[in-house]
Protein backbone atom coordinates (compact mmCIF):
# COMPACT_ATOMS: atom_id res chain seq x y z
CA UNK A 1 0.00 0.00 0.00
CA UNK A 2 0.92 3.35 -0.77
CA UNK A 3 2.15 5.60 2.42
CA UNK A 4 2.76 2.63 4.75
CA UNK A 5 5.60 3.04 6.70
CA UNK A 6 7.96 0.01 7.66
CA UNK A 7 9.39 -0.30 10.66
CA UNK A 8 13.54 1.30 10.84
CA UNK A 9 15.04 0.88 14.19
CA UNK A 10 14.77 4.16 15.37
CA UNK A 11 10.98 4.40 14.65
CA UNK A 12 8.65 5.30 17.42
CA UNK A 13 5.11 5.20 17.14
CA UNK A 14 2.29 5.10 20.16
CA UNK A 15 1.89 1.91 22.03
CA UNK A 16 4.73 0.44 19.73
CA UNK A 17 8.43 -1.13 21.71
CA UNK A 18 11.27 -2.11 19.28
CA UNK A 19 14.36 -3.42 19.67
CA UNK A 20 17.03 -5.22 18.11
CA UNK A 21 17.23 -8.24 20.97
CA UNK A 22 14.29 -10.61 21.78
CA UNK A 23 14.33 -8.74 25.30
CA UNK A 24 11.74 -6.63 24.10
CA UNK A 25 9.04 -8.71 23.99
CA UNK A 26 8.42 -8.91 27.66
CA UNK A 27 7.49 -5.33 27.60
CA UNK A 28 4.09 -6.14 26.01
CA UNK A 29 3.26 -6.69 29.84
CA UNK A 30 3.41 -3.02 30.28
CA UNK A 31 0.31 -1.26 30.12
CA UNK A 32 1.17 1.44 27.14
CA UNK A 33 2.29 -1.13 25.02
CA UNK A 34 0.02 -2.52 22.43
CA UNK A 35 2.87 -3.80 20.22
CA UNK A 36 6.37 -5.41 21.08
CA UNK A 37 8.75 -5.93 18.02
CA UNK A 38 12.16 -7.96 17.53
CA UNK A 39 13.52 -6.17 15.17
CA UNK A 40 15.48 -8.77 13.33
CA UNK A 41 16.25 -10.22 9.99
CA UNK A 42 14.73 -13.12 8.79
CA UNK A 43 16.69 -16.69 9.60
CA UNK A 44 15.45 -18.49 6.61
CA UNK A 45 17.02 -19.15 3.48
CA UNK A 46 14.76 -17.80 0.95
CA UNK A 47 14.57 -21.28 -0.53
CA UNK A 48 12.77 -22.65 2.10
CA UNK A 49 10.29 -19.40 1.71
CA UNK A 50 9.78 -20.42 -1.78
CA UNK A 51 9.17 -24.51 -1.48
CA UNK A 52 6.85 -23.42 1.07
CA UNK A 53 5.05 -21.26 -1.19
CA UNK A 54 4.87 -23.92 -3.86
CA UNK A 55 3.58 -26.48 -1.24
CA UNK A 56 0.89 -24.29 -0.76
CA UNK A 57 1.73 -25.22 3.34
CA UNK A 58 -1.08 -24.99 5.46
CA UNK A 59 -0.66 -25.78 9.16
CA UNK A 60 -2.88 -24.79 12.22
CA UNK A 61 -1.67 -27.46 15.18
CA UNK A 62 -1.46 -27.25 18.99
CA UNK A 63 2.06 -26.94 20.69
CA UNK A 64 3.00 -28.81 23.47
CA UNK A 65 5.71 -26.82 25.24
CA UNK A 66 6.63 -29.67 27.51
CA UNK A 67 6.87 -32.00 24.61
CA UNK A 68 7.71 -29.32 21.85
CA UNK A 69 10.42 -30.82 19.35
CA UNK A 70 8.04 -33.79 19.03
CA UNK A 71 4.98 -31.76 18.57
CA UNK A 72 6.96 -29.84 16.41
CA UNK A 73 7.73 -32.25 14.20
CA UNK A 74 4.37 -34.17 13.70
CA UNK A 75 3.31 -30.16 12.65
CA UNK A 76 5.83 -29.92 10.60
CA UNK A 77 7.03 -32.71 8.69
CA UNK A 78 10.21 -33.28 6.58
CA UNK A 79 14.00 -32.24 6.60
CA UNK A 80 13.94 -29.89 4.17
CA UNK A 81 11.68 -27.73 6.82
CA UNK A 82 14.18 -28.49 9.95
CA UNK A 83 15.16 -24.50 9.91
CA UNK A 84 11.75 -23.40 10.26
CA UNK A 85 10.65 -25.76 12.47
CA UNK A 86 13.95 -24.81 14.88
CA UNK A 87 13.07 -20.76 14.83
CA UNK A 88 9.53 -21.79 15.78
CA UNK A 89 10.39 -23.65 18.52
CA UNK A 90 12.53 -20.85 19.52
CA UNK A 91 9.34 -18.78 19.14
CA UNK A 92 6.98 -20.86 20.74
CA UNK A 93 9.14 -21.97 23.65
CA UNK A 94 9.26 -17.72 24.46
CA UNK A 95 5.90 -17.30 24.24
CA UNK A 96 5.21 -19.86 26.81
CA UNK A 97 8.00 -18.80 28.65
CA UNK A 98 6.72 -15.59 28.97
CA UNK A 99 2.78 -16.09 29.73
CA UNK A 100 3.40 -19.39 31.40
CA UNK A 101 1.70 -21.42 29.20
CA UNK A 102 1.61 -24.99 28.82
CA UNK A 103 1.11 -24.87 24.81
CA UNK A 104 0.66 -22.47 21.93
CA UNK A 105 -1.61 -22.04 19.21
CA UNK A 106 -0.03 -22.47 15.84
CA UNK A 107 -0.67 -21.40 12.10
CA UNK A 108 1.93 -21.54 9.40
CA UNK A 109 0.10 -20.32 6.16
CA UNK A 110 1.62 -19.43 2.63
CA UNK A 111 -0.16 -16.99 1.05
CA UNK A 112 -0.80 -15.25 -2.27
CA UNK A 113 -3.27 -13.52 -1.21
CA UNK A 114 -4.27 -11.20 1.49
CA UNK A 115 -5.84 -13.50 4.66
CA UNK A 116 -7.38 -10.68 6.15
CA UNK A 117 -7.52 -7.77 3.94
CA UNK A 118 -9.89 -5.80 6.23
CA UNK A 119 -8.47 -4.24 9.26
CA UNK A 120 -9.87 -5.88 12.10
CA UNK A 121 -9.00 -6.44 16.14
CA UNK A 122 -8.08 -10.30 17.36
CA UNK A 123 -10.40 -11.86 20.32
CA UNK A 124 -7.39 -13.37 21.88
CA UNK A 125 -5.39 -12.02 24.70
CA UNK A 126 -2.23 -11.75 22.31
CA UNK A 127 -0.64 -13.07 19.60
CA UNK A 128 3.00 -13.30 17.50
CA UNK A 129 3.23 -12.61 13.84
CA UNK A 130 6.09 -13.58 12.01
CA UNK A 131 6.57 -12.82 8.40
CA UNK A 132 9.14 -14.98 7.07
CA UNK A 133 8.63 -13.68 3.55
CA UNK A 134 7.04 -11.03 1.15
CA UNK A 135 5.28 -8.24 2.87
CA UNK A 136 4.78 -7.92 7.39
CA UNK A 137 1.40 -7.26 8.52
CA UNK A 138 0.29 -3.94 8.63
CA UNK A 139 -1.29 -1.91 11.70
CA UNK A 140 -2.84 0.96 12.66
CA UNK A 141 -1.62 2.92 16.16
CA UNK A 142 -4.62 3.64 18.03
CA UNK A 143 -5.15 7.44 17.99
CA UNK A 144 -4.69 7.05 14.01
CA UNK A 145 -7.88 4.84 14.24
CA UNK A 146 -10.98 6.70 13.22
CA UNK A 147 -14.31 5.88 14.56
CA UNK A 148 -16.42 3.26 13.06
CA UNK A 149 -13.38 1.82 10.99
CA UNK A 150 -14.55 -2.11 12.24
CA UNK A 151 -17.77 -1.79 11.93
CA UNK A 152 -19.02 -5.01 9.74
CA UNK A 153 -19.39 -4.15 5.70
CA UNK A 154 -18.53 -0.12 6.63
CA UNK A 155 -16.08 0.34 3.00
CA UNK A 156 -12.43 1.29 5.36
CA UNK A 157 -10.41 3.02 2.43
CA UNK A 158 -9.97 6.54 2.75
CA UNK A 159 -11.30 6.53 6.14
CA UNK A 160 -7.49 6.46 7.54
CA UNK A 161 -4.72 8.11 6.46
CA UNK A 162 -2.61 6.33 4.22
CA UNK A 163 0.62 7.68 6.08
CA UNK A 164 -0.66 6.46 9.34
CA UNK A 165 -0.21 2.36 8.92
CA UNK A 166 2.34 1.16 9.46
CA UNK A 167 3.99 -2.19 8.33
CA UNK A 168 6.00 -4.87 9.79
CA UNK A 169 9.46 -6.53 8.01
CA UNK A 170 9.89 -9.86 6.81
CA UNK A 171 12.10 -11.54 10.02
CA UNK A 172 10.87 -9.32 12.16
CA UNK A 173 8.21 -10.91 15.70
CA UNK A 174 5.69 -9.26 16.76
CA UNK A 175 3.50 -9.68 19.91
CA UNK A 176 -0.22 -7.90 19.13
CA UNK A 177 -2.52 -7.08 22.09
CA UNK A 178 -5.50 -8.25 21.38
CA UNK A 179 -9.09 -7.43 22.77
CA UNK A 180 -9.44 -9.65 25.87
CA UNK A 181 -5.95 -9.21 27.38
CA UNK A 182 -6.55 -8.07 30.41
CA UNK A 183 -7.01 -4.31 31.42
CA UNK A 184 -7.87 -4.57 27.75
CA UNK A 185 -11.31 -4.61 26.25
CA UNK A 186 -11.71 -3.01 23.04
CA UNK A 187 -8.41 -2.11 22.74
CA UNK A 188 -6.82 -4.64 20.96
CA UNK A 189 -4.40 -3.86 18.05
CA UNK A 190 -6.03 -2.81 15.07
CA UNK A 191 -4.42 -4.96 11.77
CA UNK A 192 -4.70 -6.44 8.36
CA UNK A 193 -2.71 -8.45 5.96
CA UNK A 194 -1.39 -6.45 3.32
CA UNK A 195 -2.11 -6.32 0.15
CA UNK A 196 -0.14 -8.56 -2.05
CA UNK A 197 1.39 -7.88 -5.77
CA UNK A 198 0.31 -10.35 -8.22
CA UNK A 199 2.46 -13.37 -8.14
CA UNK A 200 4.18 -11.86 -4.87
CA UNK A 201 4.26 -14.49 -2.06
CA UNK A 202 4.23 -14.39 1.86
CA UNK A 203 4.94 -16.93 4.54
CA UNK A 204 3.22 -16.21 7.53
CA UNK A 205 3.31 -17.39 11.70
CA UNK A 206 1.19 -16.87 13.74
CA UNK A 207 1.69 -18.17 17.68
CA UNK A 208 -1.43 -17.54 20.02
CA UNK A 209 -1.79 -18.46 23.63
Amino acid sequence: MMGAKTLPKAYAAPGLVMRDDAGVLADVMLDPVQVAVWDRHSPLDQQVVQLACREKLAVKSWLDVADLPASMKRSLPGEVFAPLREDLALLADMMACLFGATGVGLRVTALEKPMCPRFHVDRIPVRLLCTYGGPGSQWLPAPAVPAGLLVPGVEQEGRYAAESVQQLEAGQVALFKGDTWRDNPGSGVVHRSPPVSPGQQRLLVTLDI
